[in-house]
This record gives C-alpha cells, sequence and structure tokens, in this order.
C-alpha cells in the first residue's frame, strides 16, 4: 500500500502468509488510521500496551521500532510520524520546501482572521512554484492593519472565503516540509482555521526561519526580523507586508540559510528539522485547542480521545493559561507531559472570580480524580485519634472507632507515622500491646511504660495525651511551650540527638499541626472576602463560617448593600442555629488561606458581639478595594504536579 504524499513509500513489508505483522508495521498503519503524528506516550499506550511505564523506558522502546524503519521517523524531541521521502539520507540541497507567510486582521486567531495567503515552493536550491491568494475575513479590516499592508475592505471584496482559500493551500502545500519566518504565528492561524473547517491539522516537520537566524548568525546581525535578515542576506525579493513578496524573501533567505547548515553538518532533512525546529514544537500543533478559550477566570479540563479527563487547572485568564502549555520553550513535569501527549480535546467553565475557579477546581480534582493531577488528590483521608481508654492509645487510623478522640486529619500515611514516631518518643504515652501484662518492663525509648504494664500514673499518662491534643487545637501556644521542655529533658535523657532523621519527625508533627491549625482558623465566621471579578467594575462578595461557603453575591461597586446585607443575616442565622455543617478540609483550607492572603483590605473578620452596621461599612471598604484592582490577569507558572 502507498501512503499518501510518501512518494511511494511501502506501508507493510511483504511476509509470510499467517505471520503476525512487524511493531513497525502495525505502527505505520496506526499513524495511517490516525492521520497525523503520535507522541511517545500514545504509541506506548496504543501499540505496546504500557500504561505504567516511565517515560524514559517508553521512549527508549519506542525508539527501537522507528531508529530500524527508514518509513518512521522523528518530526520533534518526541512526536514520531511517517517519514518524508529519504527523509534521513536526502541531501538538505535537493530537499522540497513549501515556505508560506499570512497577512492576518491581528494577532490571534479566532479574533483576528486571515486576509491573504502567499507560499512558494522551493525544489533544488530554487523557487519552483507560486501560491497567492487574497482571503475574505468576514469582518472589517482595522486601519491599523490598511496602513501596515495596504489590505482593506475593497482588497478582498470578492475574494475566497477562508475555508476556499484554505483548500487551495493545503492541495499546493502537500506534505512538503513547511517553512515561515516566525512559524509557530503562521501555524496557530493555519491549525486553527483547518481544524475548524475540517477538525485536522498541519503535521509535517516545520522550519523556522527566525530560530534558524538566532542559532546560525547570532549576534552578526542586530536583529532577527525579516526586512533585517533580507538585507542582510541581499535578497532579490524585499519584504512589503504581503503575502507572496514575504513568501519569496523568506524563501531567498532559506536558501543562504542551507548552505550554512550543510557547513555546519546539518545536511539531511532530518538533522535541519532537529536543528532548527521552533522552541515548543512537541506540543505545538495542538495549540489550536487554546484558541477558543475565553480571557476570563475559570477552570480547565483536558480529555483524550475518549472523553477522559486528564488533568483540572484553573486560571485567571483560560486563553493565556492554556496556551502556555504549548510555548516556545515549555518545560513541564511528568504528569502534565503525559496530559500533553493524550490530550484531544479542551473543556472549559468560566467563573466569576479567581476564587471561585479555586473552589470548582477543588472539587472537580475530589471529585474525578483525574490521573495527571497530584495537587489536590490527597485519597481518603486518614486521622490521627486519641482512643476511649483509661490510659488512651494514639493511632493512625482511616476511620475512628466510637469513643475515640480525632486530634487531627492527617495527609500522607508516611508522614503520620513519622509524627507518630516523634509523638511517642518524646511524651510518656502508651506504646505497649493492649494484653501486655502488668510490670512487663520498658518502652521504646528506654523508660518505665506509661501504660498500666509500666505501672504508668493515669493522671500524668491523660496530661500527656492532652499536650499532645493541644498542639493540634487552635490556640497551641502553651502546648508548644511544654513541647518545648519536653525536648529539654528527652535531650538531657539522651533520647533527642536532633539528628536528621528526628528533625524530619519533628518537622512531620508540626506540618501536621499547621494544616490544624489553618483548617480551625478557617472556622472562623467571615462577613465576606472581595474577589475582582472577571468584567471591570464587579466584585464577587464570598461569605464564609466553619470553613463553608455560606453564600456569595455578584455585585457592582455603586449596587453591593442589599446583597452584603442577606449575606451578614445568612451568616448571623447560622452562628445561632449551628445550620451550615463545617466545610471539607480543603477547601476550608483554601478559604483560610485566601483569608490570610487577601488580609484586612478585603477580608472582613467578624468580631464578637458584631453589629451589622459596622460591618457593612468594612465590606464597603472592601468592595471600593476589590473594584480598584487591575483586570488584567497575571502571567502564571505552570503549577505543580
Amino acid at each position: 500500500m502507498t501512503l499518501p504524499g510518501q512518494l511511494g513509500l511501502q506501508l507493510e513489508t511483504p511476509r509470510p502468509a499467517g505471520s503476525t505483522p512487524a511493531l513497525s508495521d502495525r505502527l505505520c498503519a496506526l499513524l495511517v488510521r490516525r492521520g497525523r503524528p503520535l507522541e511517545v506516550g500514545q504509541i506506548a499506550s496504543q501499540l505496546l500496551r504500557l500504561r505504567r511505564c516511565p517515560e524514559r523506558l517508553q521512549r527508549r522502546l519506542v525508539a527501537e521500532i522507528i531508529d530500524g524503519d527508514a518509513r518512521l521517523a522523528w518530526l520533534g524531541r518526541d512526536l514520531v510520524g511517517l517519514a518524508p521521502q529519504e527523509w534521513a539520507t536526502r541531501d538538505l540541497r535537493e530537499a522540497t520546501f513549501c515556505v508560506v507567510d499570512l497577512e492576518t486582521t491581528g494577532g490571534s486567531p479566532g479574533r483576528s482572521r486571515i486576509t491573504e495567503i502567499g507560499a512558494v515552493r522551493v525544489e533544488g536550491m530554487r523557487i519552483a512554484e507560486r501560491f497567492a491568494t487574497l482571503v475574505d475575513p468576514g469582518r472589517p479590516i482595522p486601519e491599523m492593519i490598511t496602513r501596515l499592508t495596504g489590505i482593506d475592505d475593497g482588497t478582498v471584496d470578492g475574494a475566497p472565503e477562508v475555508a476556499d482559500a484554505l483548500e487551495g493551500f493545503i492541495a499546493f502545500a502537500r506534505q512538503d516540509v513547511l517553512v515561515a519566518h516566525n512559524a509557530p504565528f503562521d501555524l496557530r492561524f493555519l491549525n486553527y482555521e483547518r481544524r475548524r473547517a475540517s477538525g485536522t491539522y498541519f503535521t509535517q516537520p516545520w522550519l523556522d526561519t527566525l530560530t534558524m537566524a538566532r542559532r546560525l548568525l547570532g549576534g552578526r546581525v542586530g536583529r532577527h526580523d525579516l526586512a533585517t535578515l533580507a538585507a542582510w542576506a541581499d535578497t532579490e525579493v524585499r519584504p512589503v507586508h504581503r503575502a507572496l513578496p514575504d513568501a519569496e524573501a523568506t524563501a531567498e533567505l532559506l536558501m543562504r540559510f542551507v548552505d550554512l547548515l550543510t557547513e555546519a553538518g546539518h545536511d539531511t532533512l532530518e538533522r535541519a528539522v532537529a536543528f532548527a525546529a521552533p522552541g515548543g514544537t512537541r506540543h505545538s500543533w495542538k495549540l489550536a485547542l487554546a484558541d477558543d478559550l475565553p480571557t476570563l477566570p475559570g477552570i480547565y479540563l483536558m480529555r483524550d480521545a475518549h472523553g477522559g479527563v486528564l488533568y483540572v487547572g484553573k486560571a485567571l485568564d483560560l486563553r493565556r493559561r492554556v496556551r502556555a502549555y504549548f510555548g516556545p520553550g515549555g518545560r513541564h513535569g511528568r504528569l502534565i507531559g503525559r496530559a500533553l501527549e493524550q490530550l484531544d480535546r479542551i473543556d472549559h467553565e468560566v467563573c466569576d472570580s479567581d476564587l471561585d475557579a479555586l473552589l470548582r477546581e477543588s472539587r472537580l480534582l475530589r471529585e474525578l480524580q483525574p490521573p495527571c493531577n497530584r495537587r489536590g488528590l490527597g485519597g481518603a483521608p486518614r486521622f490521627l485519634v486519641a482512643t476511649g481508654a483509661r490510659y488512651a492509645r494514639l493511632r493512625v487510623v482511616a476511620e475512628p472507632a466510637e469513643g475515640a478522640s480525632v486530634l487531627t486529619e492527617v495527609g500522607g500515611e508516611k508522614v503520620a507515622e513519622r509524627a507518630l514516631e516523634f509523638v511517642e518518643a518524646v511524651y510518656p504515652v502508651r506504646t505497649c500491646h493492649p494484653l501486655c501484662p502488668p510490670g512487663a518492663g520498658l518502652d521504646a525509648g528506654g523508660r518505665r511504660c506509661a501504660g498500666p504494664c509500666g505501672d504508668g500514673d493515669p493522671a500524668a499518662h491523660a496530661a500527656a495525651v492532652d499536650d499532645v491534643a493541644g498542639l493540634f487545637s487552635d490556640r497551641p501556644a502553651a502546648a508548644l511551650g511544654r513541647l518545648g521542655a519536653r525536648l529539654l529533658e528527652a535531650a538531657a535523657d539522651g533520647r533527642w540527638t536532633g539528628d536528621e532523621d528526628q528533625l524530619s519527625a519533628l518537622r512531620a508533627t508540626l506540618g501536621m499541626a499547621r494544616a490544624e491549625w489553618r483548617r480551625r482558623s478557617g472556622a472562623t465566621p467571615v462577613a465576606g472576602v472581595a474577589e475582582p471579578a472577571g468584567r471591570p467594575g464587579e466584585v464577587v462578595l464570598v461569605a464564609m463560617f466553619r470553613g463553608a461557603v455560606t453564600g456569595r453575591a455578584l455585585v457592582r461597586a455603586d449596587e453591593w448593600w442589599d446583597q452584603a446585607a442577606a449575606l451578614l443575616a445568612a451568616i448571623a442565622a447560622a452562628e445561632a442555629g449551628g445550620l451550615v455543617p463545617a466545610g471539607h478540609p480543603a477547601e476550608a483550607a483554601l478559604l483560610e488561606q485566601r483569608v490570610r492572603d487577601r488580609g484586612t483590605l478585603a477580608a472582613v473578620t467578624l468580631p464578637e458581639g458584631w453589629r451589622a452596621p459596622d460591618m457593612l461599612d468594612r465590606i464597603g471598604r472592601a468592595v471600593a478595594w476589590a473594584v480598584a484592582q487591575p483586570r488584567r490577569a497575571r502571567p502564571e507558572p505552570d503549577p505543580p504536579d
């Protein structure tokens, strides 16, 4: 079978009847069925059935399939596709390239549209064919663009729509290596429009003359824009911000760069693409998935081809955040990388504010348990408890027994066990077996056992348990002071040396205590936290009680009083009758953190004996603060896995 665009490349090698196709044959067939390149994780999952395999091993196994078959090629660091003809051996000077340039109404696909496509085919270091078409953008062309390009509404009157123009360009480009100056810009527009028209993408290899200029010329030119480079190369055609002349100038520049690439040893298509592909190309062909997202706060869900949720995230600006995954030089953790490999579509929900998005993300993480998230997924909760016996025992359990006193909810079981080791080493609490007979000797710390088998004092034992419980109370100062005294006593007895293991156990204990302090402080009634909304002049008021949201309202700067009064009334009812259950610990921690972050400027905490007029006055100041905040979303770093 001959593959389209592969110029005679055979899909399968003839095999004896009844034999099983080789993995390389099956991979070629898979690539033909999918109609686009695949990433290492997808091949490992779909072809090798390896779903829980380290990335490095995945790449080695896939490399063994690819490196032994001339029909297959690496089209990026982890992107595998069908090799162009003589990909690994053909002299770069004899290769065929399609050099393209676009003129558009702006810089953002979706909001901006293509107005002109120009392209030339380079064969054997000469321009062999040309393609040019104006495009009707379906909307007025901005005056600034007209001044730059000379293209106005009259120029494109009667021109084909983008779907028809793109169809002509696809036929012209075939499967040639595509070339452009600042290639990611053109790739975003072309892939956006092609996906909108047919659900497919341009997935052949790309070369970016901007990247080539930076890597080949270094400081030999002051700037790397097309006009400066054309002057440096002394091209016959100079760029004039029209698609065909700019494509011709880029083609001449490409031919100069081919000479430099060959001199540097990058003399085949395979080597040239590996050297000169633009940064971030590993996933850049999926950038079009982000182009329809709004520039508002919200949450996004990365889904695979079967609709399964791979990753859930939140953002102040959905479009900017998601696009950052595919940008030049983007670096991602292992789990995010796995999500991007399997990514097929992105769903989103718009939220009124950043806090709304944060809470919605937290709930979805608990509900969906996406495999590529780590932050926010704690699994089933576990608890540090004191049993209800006369000599209470401290235990980490999944479900507290009847009569047990819960000291705190813990995170990872290993951390909790380290903390328990520390507590049992420093405090005289019972560590013996429940059936241990009286007078059975010493505990694990070399002291007389504090339980009944060591003739312990019930009152002293109860005081030690109370000291431990005090570490996890909402007023831990006294218990922390007694902890310091016990550490000094343990150091004098030689039971505390301050080595790395003991310090690690101390840090685990204090970390658990700190988390509990935050959960308990989150239970403080809060009249409202004023959150800047996604639209100017609007504010989200969020009321909290016992770590749970009791109400929220989207208000305007001049119309907030009635909604704020209603929120205060809801909190007063909750205080009086305990109508609102405690919030989920994860949400309570988020709310408490937000109150601490906002401080007195935007968070109004209710004191004892609070009066509504006073609280409304403070809420008004918080609303004014939130309205004054700039609405431009801040750049957001990659969330941790």
